[in-house]
């Protein structure tokens, strides 16, 4: 048997993306709605309560 050569292709390597400050606002914007509505909910369970 005879052994082929393997061929190796170039590669091109990428540099990380910078990072984007618009993204970052959403995420802390997204976990600011989510903590509101958390604290909501429980207000409204503590307020069933009281009705």
């Amino acid at each position: 048997m005879r052994a082929e050569a393997h061929r190796h292709e170039k590669m091109t390597v990428c540099a990380p993306a910078a990072p984007n400050p618009r993204r970052h606002m959403d995420i802390e914007h997204i976990n600011s709605i989510g903590t509101l509505l958390a604290d909501l909910s429980a207000r409204t369970e503590q307020l069933r309560g009281y009705l």
